[in-house]
């Protein structure tokens, strides 16, 4: 049975981040609150109409998601882009949340492309897709880059969504495990994988080294929408800059919206307020980007989101989306 309370719900999304960052944030007490996080997480939890599985190690997303505190108002604008029969490319999937309400919302005849490189969070992927069902979804142990090879994962063993390919920035000693490294173009081409019409790209700073291996990727659909984090000291350890990779992102034809949780709104950034995007460069400072060469109608969007996250079967597919010039 499948668990659905989720105590802390209720708690405004910038209330959790300033007790998580601000309050939990000496090390003996936030190691207390995350061993007694633990204890809340079940193994199964039903959410947006998923059947969840959990990893009860992980204060971080998997106690995220019990409590309630997850960060909600970004996956609801991501689900408010799917429709019946959409591709979705899901790039540092974690434990197959955000793939797993993908997979939901593009069948029957949709494709989800999960890729993760941490071995223990693909399992917890294939046990949230033999739970549900899926026949859609497509797996990859990966890191994603910009070279395809042979690298290290440094694993994080407090946050599993901190797994990182570079070793700079990390805290204290990591344990390492070898890891296969694509660029998406090449695992594009060698799977033969449909081309994405939304991609999803979260791998702790590395999103400036992915952008590179996927040129051709996002050149195949011009209407792509993609969604990115943008954590500026994470791509600094990394060994690139943010302000280069919106550079690159914009030369590419991409207009950049910021998703802003804690008041539910998406803003149009010019390009003017670039610099300011990359000079968050706090190591708990980063922003949830929207990117899309069409205009996009936020109101609409805005309307779509607040209708996601239920239990419907269908979302219609979003027509509010202007295209600019056709290439």
């Amino acid at each position: 049975m499948a668990f659905r309370f989720r105590p802390l719900a209720w708690l405004p999304p910038n209330a959790a981040k300033y007790i998580y960052t601000v309050i939990l944030r000496p090390a003996p007490l936030r190691a207390a609150a995350q061993f007694v996080i633990k204890r809340f997480i079940p193994r199964e939890l039903a959410f947006r109409g998923v059947r969840l599985a959990l990893n009860q190690d992980d204060a971080i997303v998997s106690g995220s998601l019990a409590l309630g505190t997850y960060e909600e108002f970004e996956l609801s604008v991501f689900e408010s882009f799917l429709a019946p029969g959409k591709v979705v490319y899901d790039i540092g999937a974690n434990i197959g949340l955000w793939s797993a309400v993908a997979a939901r919302r593009v069948a029957p005849d949709g494709v989800v492309v999960a890729v993760e490189p941490g071995p223990d969070n693909c399992d917890f992927i294939a046990k949230t897709v033999a739970l549900n069902g899926y026949t859609n979804v497509r797996v990859f142990q990966r890191a994603v880059g910009d070279r395809t090879g042979e690298a290290m994962l440094y694993l994080c063993s407090n946050n599993k969504a901190d797994h990182r390919i570079y070793a700079k920035g990390a805290l204290g000693e990591r344990r390492t495990v070898p890891v296969g490294i694509v660029r998406l173009d090449d695992l594009v081409a060698e799977h033969a994988l449909p081309s994405p019409d939304v991609i999803k790209v979260d791998i702790q700073g590395a999103e400036q080294l992915a952008v590179e291996g996927m040129r051709q990727t996002l050149a195949q659909n011009h209407h792509v929408v993609v969604f990115l984090e943008l954590w500026p000291w994470g791509i600094h350890q990394a060994g690139g800059h943010a302000r280069d990779l919106l550079r690159t992102l914009r030369a590419m034809g991409f207009a950049v919206y910021e998703l802003d949780g804690d008041f539910e709104r998406i803003h149009l950034v010019p390009e003017s307020g670039d610099a300011e995007l990359a000079s968050r460069g706090l190591e708990r400072q980063h922003a949830n980007l929207m990117l899309s060469r069409d205009e996009i109608d936020v109101d609409a969007v805005l309307r779509r989101a607040k209708g996601a996250g239920g239990t419907s079967d269908v979302v219609q597919a979003p027509h509010e989306v202007h295209a600019h010039a056709r290439q």
